[in-house]
């Protein structure tokens, strides 16, 4: 005599396979993305760096080695050590109602976002296929670290 098939057992099967799908699909996702991970465009340096000459330049110098009146330098280790573990969302608030300090809050948001994208490039993070935005949910999920995280 056959034996009876038991659609409970095999629905609970796929049920827990969907789930744990489902609970791996999540994790993957929460993985925090880095400076590492490609978070700016080449493009979008480009246009940062145009913006960076002309409005921070003088004070930080177009090599952005830093000025003679304590203005420091936005790449290399000490800017990395100050920003180290920061989320991206502070550095762009940063510039954008900080500076330049002649005029703090001058800058359009998009001329702010474009050099964060310019400081990221100089400090030898690579460039990705979609731009930085000025949505402030979507760089406070982009750390700064100053050395690529081991995959």
């Amino acid at each position: 005599m056959a034996r009876p098939y038991n659609l409970g057992v095999h629905a609970l099967v796929a049920l827990l396979a969907a789930a744990a799908a489902t609970l791996v699909s999540y994790a993957v996702r929460q993985t925090p993305l880095t400076v590492w991970d490609g978070v700016y465009t080449d493009a979008q340096a480009a246009r940062g760096q145009a913006v960076f000459v002309r409005s921070c330049g003088g004070c930080h110098r177009d090599d952005m080695s830093g000025g003679d009146d304590a203005e420091p330098p936005l790449r290399g280790s000490h800017f990395s050590g100050k920003w180290e573990d920061a989320v991206v969302a502070e550095l762009y608030d940063f510039i954008a109602t900080s500076m330049p300090r002649n005029r703090p809050g001058s800058l359009p948001l998009q001329d702010c976002v474009d050099i964060v994208a310019f400081i990221l490039k100089s400090n030898e993070m690579p460039p990705g296929s979609a731009e930085l935005t000025t949505d402030i949910d979507r760089l406070t999920a982009i750390r700064f670290t100053a050395t690529r995280p081991i995959p």
